[in-house]
């Protein structure tokens, strides 16, 4: 007769470890919390532990209300030696109704977002810029046939077109407009070059004779305007020398020129050299 074997079942485990173990130290209140550091949501109560402060569940919360056990660092960062926190299993008083947490909670981040929106932004120096010119105070600058040259000779080595190695559907090459632009500008200023140094030249000779001739003019202007405000200094000095009418001032005391201590006054000269000597080494040492 064939026997009937019983596999061996496993007993179905709590999803949860339960414990009777209240901790001794006082109960904490939830009213004691501010509303960033209490979460009241049915199903998912925490509170910031007041040891290690971490993030720590309620459980019990229709009996007896008390803290998960936990340890003292959270549970993303593991430790060769955990230590168990001691407010673990520690009561708490639920004295705060869940309206009056998210009333409390949306104030609180109503006043944050208003203040804010009041905190003054950080200012930026703007950097301090010269006054542009006027149009018409621009002044262009004069081309020279040798930039032109430089700068024909530049583009002729980056340009294809140039170089002859661009060409159409047909087969033909195709010219380059900047390099005919820049040939032709450079004919023409080398063409005019000789006219401009004239010019330059000419320029130069006037500015020279007209120095020339200021300074030779300067003399004889100096003298004339002196001649002419001479009457009038010599009646200031005439009528500075008269005395007014009156008690004749008295004379002033005389400056004196040698010290009246020669002891004292050597010493402070001694004593002013040796502080310059040692001044004058300090700033050769360093």
């Amino acid at each position: 007769m064939a026997t009937t074997t019983v596999e061996p079942k496993a007993r179905k485990r709590r999803r949860k470890t339960r414990t009777k173990n209240i901790s001794s130290l006082p109960a904490i209140a939830a009213s004691d919390f501010k509303a960033s550091q209490i979460d009241l949501t049915p199903g998912k109560e925490h509170v910031i532990c007041p040891d290690c402060r971490t993030w720590t569940p309620i459980t019990g919360v229709l009996r007896t209300p008390v803290l998960v056990p936990h340890h003292t660092t959270p549970y993303h960062s593991r430790t060769a030696t955990p230590r168990r926190c001691p407010s673990s299993n520690r009561r708490i008083t639920l004295n705060t109704t869940v309206d009056a947490w998210q009333m409390e909670l949306a104030e609180r981040v109503e006043a944050s977002a208003s203040v804010a929106s009041r905190r003054p932004t950080k200012v930026l120096p703007k950097p301090k810029t010269g006054m542009a010119p006027a149009a018409s105070q621009l002044k262009p600058a004069p081309l020279s046939a040798e930039q032109i040259h430089q700068a024909l000779r530049q583009h002729q080595q980056q340009c294809l077109a140039c170089q002859g190695e661009v060409k159409n559907r047909d087969g033909q090459l195709l010219p380059c407009p900047d390099g005919e632009r820049l040939a032709v500008t450079f004919l023409r200023l080398h063409r005019q070059e000789p006219k401009r140094q004239a010019v330059r030249e000419f320029f130069a000779r006037e500015r020279r004779r007209f120095d020339r001739q200021y300074a030779e003019a300067a003399p004889a202007k100096r003298a004339s305007e002196w001649a002419t405000v001479l009457p009038k200094v010599k009646d200031a000095d005439t009528r500075r020398s008269q005395l007014p009418a009156g008690t004749r001032p008295t004379e002033a005391r005389s400056v004196p020129l040698t010290p009246g201590d020669e002891k004292t006054f050597d010493q402070r000269q001694a004593e002013l050299g040796r502080q310059y000597a040692a001044r004058k080494a300090s700033t050769t040492v360093a």
